[in-house]
């Protein structure tokens, strides 16, 4: 028979001598075994107890849970303890894995193995020129349209049975929030914040040297439109920031997912730019200590180490990538005090880790160079600002949601995200404000 015909009749019948096959399970359970049995044995040797604090915290949390379970066992409601208890259990996985102190010491090791291969690993691909790519950012560039309606549904499904059931399509989000804005008279202005692959293709591999950037999901360009149309504002930065990059080496910082100094102060230029056109700011008064919208910058030199270079695990004598050095011009008020959010701008911006970089000494940049203070000095205005590194698509609209006193005297609100957010972010709807205009104070008639 020929090959096809070959396939044909073995697919399905592969056949394993008894021998193989307990060799096979044997040195699968030995292998179990010997991690199990191992781990201990490694704590016992470098804190002299079997038992680490971390994997304390996990068992006393799965106990918690499983306490609340059976009480809630009783009271008839089964299916909900139970999906408490498998968070549990999700839980007290990953804190293993995650503080295994065998994973500590040998993951380092094997990583830097891989490096020497040219291999990254799950999170953190390599580029070129030393440049480093978070997969979600290729991912969103390399995947399929975010808005076909087979991912649409696929990623609906994609969640553990204990989690909320995730809303993949960001359309019914953010036409929800413009129009909640505007019954309170607030306009909104949506700001997409390309990746690193987008603008910068050719980093990551010589064959998109060819690719002519920007590089967005297929689903993009019509996204963009559709929410055009729906009377929706868009602040598109690609142009601007692709006519910068002909001025400078690169937009983005070699070992991390986050934007240059410089690509942060074109963006706040383009919204405050935006802004003026819409032309619904007050006239400002002169109140003193930055309240008048007076500010000014100072040049810095600053020094950190990627997000993405952290995301490898190298040992830490592992040189390969190592600290970058960039320039920032740091806002301040007009008195030399730093820069800070005022809850009664009129400016409000919602964001994510791209308006906090240079701003969240968490991240490693410094502080007071961030979105929202190169938006505030390009403004000449005060703004406020509510910005979190972690929680995806829904966290800023959701923290908004949690204090609806932050829109009190607000005029614009700008929702700064990332590209890759529309191809894997959860897009649940937040409600900013009643439906009914009776209770909503501040309201436009």
């Amino acid at each position: 028979m020929d090959r096809v015909e070959q396939a044909k009749a073995e697919v399905g019948h592969t056949r394993v001598s008894a021998r193989v096959a307990w060799t096979m399970a044997a040195a699968f359970l030995a292998t179990t075994l010997a991690l199990g049995v191992a781990e201990p044995l490694a704590r016992w040797g470098a804190a002299g107890e079997a038992l680490a604090p971390p994997w304390r915290r996990a068992v006393n949390e799965l106990s918690s849970r499983s306490r609340e379970a059976r009480s809630a066992i009783g009271e008839g409601a089964f299916l909900a303890a139970n999906r408490n208890l498998r968070a549990g259990l999700d839980g007290f996985e990953r804190a293993l894995e995650e503080d295994s102190l065998l994973q500590e010491r040998l993951l380092p090791v094997a990583q830097a193995a891989l490096l020497r291969l040219g291999l990254g690993n799950e999170s953190a691909y390599l580029g070129r020129e030393g440049s480093l790519f978070y997969r979600p950012d290729v991912d969103y560039v390399t995947g399929p349209g975010f808005l076909e309606p087979r991912i649409l549904a696929r990623r609906a499904l994609d969640h553990q049975a204990w989690e909320p059931e995730p809303h993949p399509d960001p359309r019914p989000a953010l036409i929800e929030l413009d129009a909640d804005l505007r019954r309170l008279g607030i306009a909104l202005l949506l700001v997409p914040t390309p990746v690193k692959p987008v603008l910068e293709p050719g980093r990551f591999a010589s064959r998109a040297l060819r690719a002519r950037p920007p590089v967005h999901n297929p689903s993009y360009p019509p996204l963009l439109a559709e929410l055009r149309a729906a009377g929706l504002g868009i602040v598109d930065l690609d142009a601007a920031l692709l006519l910068l990059l002909d001025r400078q080496p690169t937009l983005f910082l070699d070992t991390d997912t986050h934007w240059m100094p410089t690509a942060v102060e074109e963006a706040a230029r383009m919204i405050a730019d935006a802004i003026e056109r819409l032309g619904v700011l007050g006239v400002l008064d002169d109140g003193g200590g930055g309240a008048s919208g007076t500010y000014q910058r100072r040049d810095a030199m600053i020094s950190g180490r990627g997000d993405i270079a952290a995301m490898l695990h190298l040992p830490s004598d592992n040189q390969r990538f190592g600290e970058q050095r960039v320039a920032v011009s740091i806002v301040t008020e007009a008195t030399g005090r730093p820069w800070r959010a005022d809850p009664r701008a009129e400016v409000l911006i919602l964001g994510d880790s791209f308006t906090n970089v240079y701003s969240d000494p968490g991240l490693g940049w410094g502080t007071g160079a961030g979105l929202a203070e190169q938006l505030a000095f390009a403004l000449q205005r005060p703004v406020d600002r509510i910005a979190l590194n972690a929680g995806g698509a829904h966290a800023a609209r959701e923290a908004l949601a949690r204090e609806p006193g932050r829109l009190q005297g607000k005029r614009v609100v700008i929702y700064q995200f990332a590209v890759r957010e529309l191809a894997s972010g959860d897009w649940r709807r937040v409600p900013l404000v009643s439906p009914d205009p009776k209770s909503q104070q501040g309201a436009e008639p």
